[in-house]
């Protein structure tokens, strides 16, 4: 992974990064639980950290999938414990460049 830290992959984690609302919701939001904030900042956190790892295995990319632990609302994992997301460069004319998390295969 040590060759992956190149000035132009650490250049990438710098932009901003925007998660589609179904991403956001599937893989960071809490409605019904005592302590969502805590719980919604650890899930970002986790969400974040394994987008950072799958992009430095793969700085070239355009398109990396990565997978994250699912936990229900209720804080119980679901049968399948794995939530797939991806994350991609978002070029959009007239933005400032970001990366866009999403569900796997909802934007490419």
């Amino acid at each position: 992974m040590s060759d992956s830290l190149t000035p132009e992959a650490l250049n990438t984690l710098r932009l901003p990064i925007v998660f589609t609302p179904s991403a956001w919701q599937r893989a960071v939001l809490l409605e019904h639980s005592g302590h969502p904030e805590k719980l919604q900042v650890d899930r970002l956190t986790n969400v974040l950290r394994a987008a950072f790892e799958a992009h430095l295995v793969y700085p070239h990319e355009p398109y990396v999938l990565f997978e994250v632990a699912h936990i229900t609302s209720t804080g119980h994992p679901r049968q399948n414990p794995s939530l797939q997301l991806s994350l991609s460069l978002l070029l959009e004319p007239g933005q400032p460049n970001a990366l866009l998390i999403a569900l796997a295969g909802e934007h490419q």
